[in-house]
């Protein structure tokens, strides 16, 4: 019994006793390499959500103008569209006007037109351009309404159907073009391909 204690103490002594070294801790040069980490640390998060940040706005930027591109682009192929259909009534008008005028009347779409209300990217469009067709929809439907209740004749209507759309093609159209081409342009150059 004797041995096996003299065995067990000769074993635990054999064991190399691990020793802290704390004499580190106590060099300012530590403490410096520490400081510098925990900065540099602070740093590389600081800059990093800044890239994300500036990134994430110019995200938004280019979609936001790409959407505005697409409301524009419709918004003018629409308008044109209606153009085309106020200057057919008007010539119908000119050359054979028919008995029944309501049965007659121009059918204007106005899809792109009504939906506009619900987008937030619609008081971004030029807002002369906004006005001008606003104040084009209300004309034609003021006059055309004016020829089917007889208060005009509508030879004289058709004249003023015509004015106005020359007037839709001479100015607002070019500009609403314009307006959506530089769009196109910026989209171009950022690398988004438009549809």
């Amino acid at each position: 019994m004797a041995e096996e204690q003299e065995q067990v103490t000769v074993e635990t002594k054999a064991k190399p006793q691990i020793k802290l070294d704390n004499r580190e801790l106590t060099k300012t040069s530590f403490w410096v390499g520490q400081i510098f980490m925990m900065l540099a640390t602070v740093l590389g998060v600081f800059l990093a959500a800044q890239e994300g940040l500036s990134q994430a706005i110019a995200f938004d930027n280019l979609t936001n103008k790409q959407s505005n591109y697409y409301l524009r682009r419709s918004l003018y192929d629409e308008v044109q569209d209606n153009v085309a259909v106020v200057e057919a009534y008007a010539n119908m008008l000119k050359t054979n006007p028919p008995y029944d005028l309501k049965n007659n009347s121009p059918a204007m779409g106005t899809f792109i037109w009504e939906n506009m209300k619900y987008s937030p990217f619609t008081l971004e469009t030029p807002t002369p351009v906004l006005s001008e067709i606003r104040r084009y929809y209300l004309q034609v439907d003021d006059i055309v309404q004016k020829i089917e209740t007889r208060t005009i004749g509508s030879r004289f209507g058709a004249g003023k159907l015509l004015e106005l759309n020359q007037s839709m093609t001479d100015t607002v159209l070019p500009e609403l073009k314009t307006s959506y081409e530089k769009l196109e342009t910026s989209l171009t150059k950022a690398g988004m391909t438009l549809e």
